[in-house]
């Protein structure tokens, strides 16, 4: 007789097997090496090496060089993870005043159900509490990532102030 799947105990029920799932990691003291456990170790692996067997010069130093190596791409990553949120905390603030194209969720407003998908508006605040700043639109109610926006739409005074910024006027070194 068959075995219903749903019925197995840790098997998750999601409307599709394929379904995406993200997996994070926590970092512990117990599954990192720090650089003072590493010395920790060198120096039990030197106290209790074979007289008759001692350790090479050459892998002690390969195995202090990789260490090295990963403290620096270990830098290098928190390094980036820190110019991406700066890049993404200046972007988001630039876009306040800015009228956007955006996919939208469903809201009620004085009884009437608006419906989601995409609508166009004024970004009035950013909010960066979270992992991620979120923005809010003039008359929508909910707060949005930024990956909701699909356009960045040019106001007609902004686009008017582009037209005379580049029709200027002749300088010295330009020909009549």
């Amino acid at each position: 007789m068959p075995t219903d799947i749903n019925n197995v105990s840790g098997v998750g029920k999601t409307d599709s097997p394929y379904a995406a799932t993200k997996a994070t990691s926590v970092t512990t003291d117990k599954n990192t090496l720090s650089i003072t456990s590493y010395f920790k170790l060198l120096a039990a692996q030197l106290a209790n090496q074979d007289m008759s067997n001692p350790m090479s010069t050459s892998d002690m130093m390969n195995q202090m060089s990789q260490m090295a190596m990963v403290q620096s791409l270990t830098a290098l990553t928190e390094s980036t993870k820190s110019a991406t949120s700066m890049s993404q905390q200046s972007y988001a603030a630039g876009m306040i005043g800015k009228e956007v194209t955006y996919n939208g969720k469903s809201y009620t407003s004085n009884g009437t159900l608006v419906q989601a998908g995409s609508r166009t508006g004024t970004i009035v605040s950013v909010n960066f509490n979270g992992e991620s700043p979120t923005f809010k639109v003039a008359g929508d109610p909910e707060e949005y990532s930024l990956d909701a926006i699909t356009a960045v739409v040019q106001k007609k005074s902004e686009a008017q102030t582009d037209t005379a910024d580049t029709q200027g006027t002749k300088g010295e070194g330009d020909e009549i």
